[in-house]
């Protein structure tokens, strides 16, 4: 029996379109990758961009550092100098910022960055160091230094009003780095260079409480985070973006959003954040990344994601398209060539080029409907030939139309793409169902059926 002859069965034709509709995974698939490769090369633009203007920044409250020594003689009269450290956070610690938003671009990509204007004032509580040091044996202060570690200095403009005590210090870099969990989804860390003021200091005077306050002037990319590193922080954010996303280690407590900006703030206990008051040396700090809060400058539905969104559900509209091809050719009486079923099979796949091309240039909307019409007018025009009658062809593009549709309101609906898309997919089977319920599959073969060439 020849392939002509037997294409004639009903079967055989189903595992023919199968198998071409394998096949028609591949280009779907190629397409995909180029989606997350351009999606990789649009992160390297904004890694770009924010190596030059300032990457996401976290800024760790400032931090007081005593030093002492001690000597010690052994029974040689040989004497050795020993080192002790004690990092102290502060006892309070309030903080307000104020982003104002851009876009910069690179390319055809951009990214969202920001300048903050950040106040932050508080005060240290030098006892917890001074009384527990003081009670072991033969420790002398040396020096008292405020340290700060703001986060990404390629994106520090600038500190202004800078006082300790009420006395005005000047910071200086220093070849200390620390460690800080920059990303709280993978723990990923960044070292970061620290900031160093020396502040003037009577061992003979007890300091109950030592006031600070400085206001910074920082640019970054993405996010703006705070280290909640004080007994008593608290934290208030405004901007003029209207999508900040708040996915820190807190939610705040409160927050207003609106298409002028957002306001937000927290307040948080050492007890709430496990955050010790005193620590030995920096090895500790690292893991209170993970206990940031701030805002990120989150784009819904990223041009990418919304990209790969549209891929994956690909499979699906081919499935659905070659499945409403064939009950065309069972119900209406065409017989068509598995060639058909592939060319059309390939227009399919170039929408996700078009779109993929086009949405760089406009808005993902846009481009979607400029591909979506494109490829209706092409497999409707092409259905209405083979088809045999515009009728036929116009249903076609009605059809792929409404699958496009569908498939739009999936990509934006997010949150409730999961329920929209099980009630498409169990109408879509009920109406197979409907239109094929009497039908004899035994008798119905597409070799039994007309030629394309009858008219509706």
């Amino acid at each position: 029996m020849t392939l002509i002859s037997s294409g004639r069965s009903t079967t055989f034709k189903l595992i023919v379109l199968g198998i071409l509709s394998l096949l028609l995974l591949i280009p779907l698939s190629l397409i995909y990758g180029l989606v997350q490769e351009r999606a990789g090369l649009a992160r390297q633009a904004e890694d770009r961009i924010a190596a030059g203007w300032g990457r996401e920044q976290n800024v760790l409250m400032p931090m007081l550092h005593f030093e002492y020594f001690r000597d010690t003689v052994n029974k040689d009269l040989e004497v050795t100098r020993e080192r002790l450290e004690r990092l102290l956070s502060p006892a309070q610690a309030q903080v307000g910022a104020k982003l104002t938003v851009e876009t910069r671009k690179l390319g055809i990509y951009a990214l969202p960055i920001y300048s903050a204007q950040v106040r932050i004032e508080g005060a240290f509580a030098p006892d917890l160091v001074t009384e527990s040091i003081a009670s072991a044996d033969g420790w002398q202060l040396t020096q008292v230094s405020l340290l700060l570690s703001p986060g990404d200095l390629t994106g520090l403009r600038e500190i202004r009003d800078l006082a300790v005590g009420g006395v005005a210090a000047q910071l200086k870099p220093t070849p200390e780095r620390w460690d800080l969990i920059e990303s709280v989804e993978n723990y990923s860390s960044r070292s970061r260079p620290v900031l160093a003021a020396v502040i003037p200091w009577d061992n003979s005077a007890p300091v109950a409480t030592l006031a600070f306050k400085m206001e910074l002037e920082l640019a970054g990319a993405r996010a703006l985070n705070f280290v909640p590193n004080a007994a008593e922080f608290a934290v208030a954010i405004q901007g003029d973006w209207p999508h900040p996303g708040f996915a820190g280690g807190v939610l705040p407590r409160t927050r207003e959003v609106s298409d002028a900006g957002f306001s937000a703030d927290w307040r948080l206990l050492d007890l709430s954040t496990g955050i010790p008051s005193v620590i030995a040396g920096s090895d500790a700090i690292g893991a209170w990344g993970a206990q940031s809060v701030g805002v990120a400058l989150v784009e819904p539905g990223g041009l990418y994601q919304q990209n790969e969104r549209s891929a994956k559900y690909g499979v699906l509209v081919l499935a659905l398209t070659m499945a409403a091809l064939f009950l065309t050719e069972v119900l209406v009486g065409v017989r068509l060539h598995p060639f058909h079923y592939a060319l059309v099979g390939l227009a399919l796949a170039v929408f996700y080029l078009l779109l993929l091309a086009v949405s760089e240039h406009l808005s993902f909307v846009a481009a979607y409907l400029i591909a979506a019409g494109s490829v209706v007018l092409m497999v409707g025009g092409y259905c209405a030939a083979v088809l045999g009658g515009w009728t036929r062809g116009l249903l076609s593009g009605a059809v792929l139309t409404t699958l496009y549709g569908f498939m739009l309101v999936l990509i934006r609906a997010e949150e409730l793409s999961l329920l929209l898309g099980a009630i498409g997919l169990a109408a879509l089977l009920a109406a197979a169902m409907y239109l094929t319920r009497r039908l004899d599959w035994y008798s119905a073969s597409p070799a039994e059926l007309p030629d394309s060439g009858a008219k509706l």
